[in-house]
């Protein structure tokens, strides 16, 4: 049973560092939720989300690609991670009544409507405060 764990863990690792190289060669900035793991697995979840959050290795990875980044000069934003799911991305106002299992985010205050995950990414965008060089179509 350990030699599978430990089979899992060097492939896990081995699939961090891979994407860390192919986000750092692709992209020149990295922007990262200041997640705190810890603080998230002593809230009121269940156990089964605790024990997913254990063994999903956020910090691992986090390391990784930081690493990967600097390594090549490029640029690492970490950007505070409190209610970048619940910000709305044109209005800022934050959306109390959202809860984990709606996939969709609409504001109340403005209608905007947007996947979860790609208005929590904009949000974190904005809050880096990143702006792209004059001649990047990246946006």
């Amino acid at each position: 049973m350990a030699r599978e764990y430990e089979h899992v863990g060097d492939f896990r690792r081995d699939l961090f560092f891979k994407l860390g190289v192919l986000l750092a060669q692709e992209y020149d900035v990295l922007v990262l939720e200041d997640l705190n793991v810890q603080d998230l697995i002593q809230k009121g979840v269940t156990k089964k989300r605790r024990l997913r959050l254990h063994d999903s290795s956020f910090s691992k990875l986090r390391r990784i690609l930081e690493w990967g980044f600097v390594k090549r000069g490029k640029l690492v934003l970490p950007v505070p991670a409190y209610n970048t799911s619940r910000e709305c991305f044109l209005c800022g106002r934050i959306n109390q009544s959202l809860t984990l299992e709606d996939r969709v985010f609409h504001c109340p205050h403005c209608g905007f409507t947007i996947d979860r995950d790609l208005n929590a990414s904009l949000v974190l965008l904005k809050r880096s405060e990143w702006v792209p060089p004059f001649w990047c179509a990246c946006l």
